[in-house]
């Protein structure tokens, strides 16, 4: 019987800085206190442009072949919480996505269909994931924003309490001419 390939839990995403992520614990802090769930630790805050799932050896090569984008680097400012019922997650997203997110997700997925992948048939929902397991917290949160310059090739693994991510690549933005 042959062996079963292994497979990596992959995905593309936006890596904000310890600045930025320092800001995003410092004002969420006490929501997620409230909320009462397991919040997320901050080297793992990140926002997800392209979770690729459980890829063999031959698919991660493709995703690794797509980059680097041209992007102009773009600010998001954080300044709305919201909550998944169904996750138990509750997250900050920007109010108001810049064209330049929009168009960047876009592109990637565009390119990462060409190399054999199947996009997410949910729309595209900016977001950082704050704490799990949490309780829905009717409050605001402090605005937070983040110049975003690069584009990270990311694995998940499991941990004890939280996944381990582990950068494989970093891709600076081209800047548009």
């Amino acid at each position: 019987m042959p062996e079963k390939e292994a497979r990596r839990r992959i995905f593309f995403a936006l890596w904000p800085d310890g600045q930025t992520r320092r800001a995003l614990v410092r004002a969420t802090g006490s929501v997620v206190r409230r909320s009462g769930g397991r919040a997320t630790p901050p080297d793992n805050l990140h926002v997800t442009l392209a979770f690729l799932g459980p890829v063999t050896k031959v698919l991660l090569e493709r995703a690794r072949r797509v980059p680097p984008l041209v992007s102009p680097h773009f600010e998001l400012i954080f300044d709305r919480l919201g909550f998944w019922q169904g996750s138990r997650a509750l997250w900050v997203s920007p109010r108001r996505v810049p064209r330049a997110l929009v168009a960047l997700e876009a592109n990637l997925w565009g390119r990462l269909v060409e190399v054999g992948f199947e996009r997410e048939r949910r729309p595209y929902q900016p977001h950082i994931t704050m704490a799990r397991k949490a309780r829905g917290v009717d409050d605001g949160v402090l605005p937070v924003s983040w110049l975003v310059s690069e584009l990270a090739l990311v694995e998940s693994k499991p941990g004890g309490r939280h996944p381990v991510y582990d950068t494989l690549h970093v891709w600076p933005f081209k800047q548009v001419q």
